[in-house]
């Protein structure tokens, strides 16, 4: 049954998002160049607890450690046309901390003792990168920013070819919204890693493995901010 669920979920990862008819990231970045953007939520879950050893990992410093180096990248990518307002000047601030939402056990950024909280109400939320409209235009005033980046990243395996090996699998979930919470792009890319972790769909997240999880985030990132422009990123 499990098997079963998870090659649904596979599946389903594999199809086109077609719930947003919106702008490609790569025209939306180019029409808003030079203006605030910021960076306001992104985490990594575990599907279906598919992964052997999240547990040790998240409850470690090589989760936070990751997460990190997943807000730098999308930082840095963003800076190619958005002026963006650090993470790190407003993250541990005590406004900011104050609109955490409901907390999950899933992998966060760290700025010294202070987490990235979740700032969605619910799953729903969460999996969507969507928070209330009054948090929102609380966030905006509190970063300076004129746009906020809230990012999930869903982390599985995928096993195929004649071989059955198995490679890091993330579903990648972008949303970008304004100050009054209202989405102005939407977009998902769904990527493995490059390194073959096992056979037959096992795989375990540890210090040798996990920065697998990143490269299929930063490719299914640069995917979505590549749409639409001509030159790449």
């Amino acid at each position: 049954m499990k098997n079963t669920i998870k090659t649904l979920f596979l599946i389903a990862c594999l199809l086109p998002l077609t719930v947003y008819a919106g702008p490609k990231l790569g025209k939306f970045a180019a029409k808003n160049s030079g203006k605030k953007i910021a960076v306001v939520s992104i985490s990594a879950n575990n599907y279906g607890d598919s992964l052997q050893g999240w547990n040790s990992a998240n409850t470690s410093d090589l989760m936070a450690t990751q997460l990190n180096s997943m807000l730098d990248l999308t930082e840095a990518l963003f800076a190619n046309d958005f002026e963006v307002v650090k993470a790190s000047t407003f993250v541990p601030t005590e406004a900011f901390q104050n609109l955490a939402g409901e907390q999950r056990e899933v992998g966060l950024p760290k700025f010294g003792e202070h987490m990235m909280p979740l700032l969605s109400k619910n799953r729903k939320q969460l999996i969507k990168g969507q928070i209330d409209k009054d948090k929102a235009k609380a966030l905006v005033e509190l970063t300076g920013a004129d746009y906020l980046v809230l990012i999930y990243s869903e982390w599985t395996t995928a096993t195929g070819g004649i071989v059955p090996t198995t490679k890091s699998f993330a579903k990648n979930v972008v949303n970008i919204i304004d100050g009054n919470g209202k989405s102005v792009y939407q977009g998902r890319q769904d990527e493995k890693g490059n390194k073959t972790l096992g056979a037959f769909g096992g795989a375990v997240v540890d210090e040798n493995s996990i920065s697998q999880w990143v490269v299929a985030y930063e490719k299914g990132l640069k995917g979505l901010y590549n749409k639409g422009r001509k030159k790449k990123v």
